[in-house]
C-alpha cells in the first residue's frame, strides 16, 4: 500500500519543489545603493559638457635642438623645478673637440694676423712712401685683411660650438612640474617632426586650467564670464568652482572623446577656458571632467 501512495508523494514534492524554485528565482533582487550618485547640476538652467585638465601654460612638449646621445637626467616624474633648472643633458664630447680644434685654428690665425698687421704698420709708418711700390703695399695690405677675416671665421666658429655645447643642456623654460619623462639615458634625443612623442612633458600645475568643450547646438547659451562648476567622473562628492579665463572664438571638432556610446564624433564645440585652483584635491592633468556652466534658458528668444 506504502508503494501505491510513494510515486505520487515524490511527484507531488518534485512539483512544489519546482514551484518554489521558479517563484524564488523569478524575485526581483533588492538594488544596490549607488555609492557617488551623478552629480546634480548646481544651476537651474545649465549647460554640460566635458572638460579635459590641463596646465595652467598648457603642455610644453620639451625637445632637443639637434641629434644627440642622452648622458644625463637631472629629474624626475613629478618633479617641481624652476625657470633653467637642468632637465636632462645630451652628449658634448664631440662639440667639446670641435670647440678646441677651433680654438687651435684661431690661436694660427691671430699669429699670423699679428704678423701681418706688424707688417702693414711697417709699411705705413714709412715717411717716403715712395720706398716701396703700390703693388708691394697693397699686397701686405690685403694679406692683414684676409688674416682678419680668418681669426672671425674661426671666432664665429667657436661662438657657434659654444652655443651648441650651451644648450646640450636642456633646461626648464618655466617654473613648473614634470608631468612625464619619455627619454632615457643612452637613448638618442632626436629632431623628429613625425614623432608626436614629447622627450619630456612640462607644465605649470598650480593652478591648473580646464577646457570644456560645449557642443555647438548650446553654444549660443553660453555667457561670457558664466559661472561653472567641475565634478570628478566616479566621483561626484569632489567638485571645485571654476574661475572664468575667456573662449576661444572658433569652432573646432571635437577631439576629446569620453568613451560614450552614444557620442558623435562628427560634433562640432566651442571650447571655454576655465580655471581652478588644485590644492590637495587628487586632479591631474589630463582628466576629463564632468562640467556644468550656468547658462541661458533653452526657450530663450533673441
Amino acid at each position: 500500500m506504502s508503494r501505491k501512495y510513494l510515486l505520487p508523494a515524490l511527484a507531488f514534492f518534485g512539483l512544489c519543489l519546482a514551484l518554489f524554485m521558479v517563484f524564488y528565482g523569478a524575485r526581483t533582487p533588492p538594488t544596490p545603493p549607488i555609492e557617488f550618485p551623478p552629480p546634480s547640476p548646481p544651476y537651474k538652467h545649465y549647460v554640460a559638457g566635458a572638460g579635459i585638465v590641463e596646465a595652467a601654460s598648457l603642455d610644453i612638449n620639451i625637445g632637443t635642438p639637434f641629434n644627440e646621445i642622452v648622458t644625463d637626467v637631472f629629474v624626475k616624474v613629478g618633479a617641481e623645478v624652476k625657470k633653467g633648472d637642468p632637465l636632462f643633458q645630451l652628449d658634448i664630447r664631440t662639440l667639446k673637440a670641435q670647440y678646441q680644434e677651433a680654438k687651435e685654428k684661431w690661436d694660427v690665425a691671430l699669429t699670423n694676423y699679428e704678423d701681418k698687421k706688424t707688417e702693414l704698420s711697417l709699411y705705413q709708418s714709412l715717411k717716403d712712401k715712395r720706398a716701396v711700390s703700390e703693388n708691394e703695399f697693397n699686397q701686405v695690405y690685403y694679406a692683414a685683411e684676409s688674416a682678419l677675416k680668418q681669426v672671425k671665421e674661426f671666432e664665429a666658429t667657436m661662438e657657434v660650438t659654444a652655443s651648441r655645447i650651451e644648450r646640450s643642456t636642456i633646461v626648464a623654460p618655466i617654473d613648473g612640474q614634470v608631468l612625464q619623462i619619455n627619454v632615457r639615458v643612452g637613448e638618442t634625443a632626436d629632431v623628429n617632426p613625425f614623432d608626436n612623442k614629447a622627450h619630456m612633458l612640462f607644465g605649470q600645475t598650480n593652478p591648473l586650467h580646464i577646457r570644456v568643450e560645449v557642443d555647438e547646438d548650446d553654444a549660443w547659451r553660453v555667457e561670457k564670464g558664466a559661472e561653472a562648476f567641475a565634478y570628478v567622473r566616479g566621483n561626484s562628492s569632489i567638485s571645485v568652482p571654476l574661475k572664468f579665463l575667456y573662449i576661444e572664438p572658433f569652432i573646432v571638432p571635437k577631439t576629446a572623446l569620453t568613451g560614450d556610446n552614444q557620442e558623435r564624433v562628427d560634433t562640432r564645440v566651442l571650447q571655454i577656458i576655465y580655471q581652478f585652483n588644485r590644492e590637495d584635491l587628487p586632479i591631474y592633468p589630463g582628466q576629463i571632467m564632468d562640467i556644468y556652466i550656468k547658462g541661458l534658458p533653452a526657450n530663450e528668444r533673441f
